[in-house]
């Protein structure tokens, strides 16, 4: 009988995958682009529901033409719950000569990302890969027991703090950034101040009232298509380990 898995084990595994699949699509002349990755990794998770005891339920821009640029993640374990406004940047290939091309920090981005997460924690989510003109960069922040530099595949990074980089180089942003099993203790209780950087309040406060509801109206498309234009969303995602037992 096969030994379960912890939520962080689960998290670097899926990370592993992000960083393999941007491998695979370069060498066949593919670069896959931020929604892409984005919509692949919820959907790959979804597809675990039976086997790790893990739901993920999803309603995105792409049913009902809403155009936004961010998700809104609501993530629950059974100690605690989390709401995340996520702009998903990925990093480009070394033929690009740049590191997150897409984060422009001129654009003002950052601050839009930051002014429109409300109470929701401002969150970027880097996909990463061994091909970038700096990937040799990622490395470190892995653990016991992880290995191999793939654990950075998926990074997270509190937004006021990129914002504040005005930088897109990955050797700026890296000092921010952490694998994103970081974002919970090895036990499975949320780190958002640890992984983050970020006020202890500021997790409890992602969670009011009018978010709670999502989690018994995510089925609801009618009010779930009103949320996401009030909010400015590109979709939205419950990612409940509630009932996670890694099997």
């Amino acid at each position: 009988m096969a030994t379960p898995i912890t939520l962080r084990d689960y998290l670097r595994r899926r990370a592993a995958w992000v960083w393999n699949e941007q491998g695979h699509a370069f060498t066949r002349g593919l670069s896959l682009q931020e929604e892409t990755l984005t919509e692949m990794l919820l959907l790959r998770m979804a597809r675990d529901h039976a086997k790790h005891g893990l739901s993920v339920a999803m309603f995105n821009k792409t049913e009902e033409g809403i155009n936004g640029a961010d998700w809104e993640w609501i993530v629950r374990t059974p100690w605690c719950d989390l709401g995340l406004r996520v702009q998903a940047k990925r990093l480009y290939h070394a033929s690009k000569g740049s590191d997150y091309g897409g984060l422009d920090p001129k654009s003002g981005q950052s601050a839009k990302l930051i002014a429109n997460a409300g109470t929701s924690i401002p969150l970027y989510v880097f996909f990463n890969h061994d091909h970038g003109t700096n990937s040799s960069l990622l490395n470190g922040g892995g653990e016991h027991p992880y290995r191999g530099r793939s654990y950075w595949g998926c990074s997270i990074a509190c937004a006021k703090k990129v914002e504040a980089e005005k930088s897109n180089a990955l050797s700026k942003l890296k000092k921010h950034s952490k694998p994103w099993h970081r974002l919970f203790t090895p036990s499975g209780n949320c780190n958002a101040m640890g992984a983050l950087g970020i006020d202890p309040g500021e997790a409890d406060r992602s969670m009011p009232g009018d978010r709670r509801q999502i989690f018994e109206r995510i089925r609801d498309r009618n009010f779930m298509s009103q949320y996401i234009i009030q909010h400015d969303l590109a979709g939205v995602a419950i990612i409940d380990f509630s009932d996670f037992r890694g099997e």
